[in-house]
């Protein structure tokens, strides 16, 4: 069996239209760029609560400061927040977040022998207002 004379001609035009298809339907021009629903997670921007029984609290005597969490309702907070962490000395100081200043119990937390968090709780309320 023979073939035509403009075989090799024929069979390169559908070759091309084929490629040309192809990478039409690759970029997809008629509809537009696609929406990117990928989304990062981001470390959290608001406080983290964390609950601290209104009985527990013991009011400081000390003239000095008029805060209601001391230093070993800080370690508790901590060990119960991260419990996979160990909890180091807390340190007092101030923080401002969102505008706002807050007095705080800085408590380093480690793993594995490594320093890994610092987290920072409210010395009125309990709360981790910050956590780095």
């Amino acid at each position: 069996m023979e073939l035509p004379e403009d075989w090799e001609k024929k069979a390169l035009i559908v070759v091309g239209a084929i490629f040309i298809i192809t990478v039409v339907y690759a970029f997809n021009p008629f509809l537009g760029t696609p929406t990117n629903n990928t989304t990062m997670e981001q470390s959290p921007s608001e406080p983290t609560i964390v609950p601290f029984p209104e009985n527990e609290r013991k009011n400081d005597t000390d003239n000095s400061t008029n805060h209601t969490i001391t230093e070993e309702d800080a370690k508790r907070i901590a060990s119960q927040a991260y419990p996979d962490y160990t909890v180091g000395t807390p340190s007092q100081g101030s923080i401002n977040v969102n505008s706002t200043t807050y007095f705080v119990w800085i408590v380093p937390l480690t793993k594995d022998n490594t320093a890994s968090k610092t987290i920072y709780i409210d010395a009125d309320t309990g709360n981790i207002v910050k956590e780095y």
